[in-house]
């Protein structure tokens, strides 16, 4: 799967605009106003450049976790909060290499009422397959170059104490055809992009 566009709320958008940038490679991530939430997206990065890319992310935050070894995935990351509150990571996977510092979104976070039920509508509505996880604290389905990450409304993002929330996110990815999905048991929507 391949992201195009994430669009986060924010209670001024023009805050978290300013500290990313206009482009994150291929994907793009935008903020509409909304409630005070804390979102999550993740951005691939070089495995062959994963120290550079810490070092430019300490430039413009503080990092959280600098160096997580996630050995069943074969990827490392990286994690910071923007001045929103949003989580952004920065991972390295051995199966999505680049050449440029920063690849793509390859992660959004959506919250949900059953992560199971949500996971199963991404297998039989986009084919995605699911990549990892129990069905019920957490789901990725997906791939290495872009995951939906399925988790329960009001659980702790991974190394914060801050609740995922119930706020829409809106996604856009590549696909063959032109439509629109609500996902079941939240208000996120996907719009599927032709390439």
């Amino acid at each position: 799967m391949r992201i195009r566009e994430v669009v986060l709320p924010a209670v001024d958008p023009a805050v978290p605009a300013a500290f990313h940038p206009d482009r994150y490679g291929a994907s793009r991530v935008r903020f509409e106003a909304g409630a005070e939430v804390c979102s999550h997206f993740a951005v691939n990065v070089p495995p062959k450049r994963f120290e550079e890319a810490v070092a430019w992310a300490r430039q413009q935050a503080e990092l959280i976790q600098e160096d997580v070894p996630f050995p069943m995935w074969r990827a490392r990351a990286a994690y910071y909060f923007d001045p929103a509150g949003n989580l952004v990571e920065l991972i390295a996977r051995e199966r999505a290499p680049g050449e440029e510092l920063l690849i793509e979104v390859s992660e959004v976070g959506l919250p949900v009422a059953d992560v199971g039920a949500a996971a199963d509508f991404f297998e039989a509505e986009l084919g995605l397959p699911h990549f990892s996880g129990d069905r019920e604290n957490f789901s990725a389905v997906g791939d290495d170059r872009g995951l939906f990450i399925l988790v329960p409304v009001g659980r702790a993002w991974l190394f914060t104490d801050r609740p995922a929330g119930d706020a829409p996110v809106r996604v856009t990815i590549e696909g063959s055809d032109d439509r629109k999905l609500r996902v079941p048991g939240a208000a996120h929507v996907i719009e599927i992009a032709s390439v």
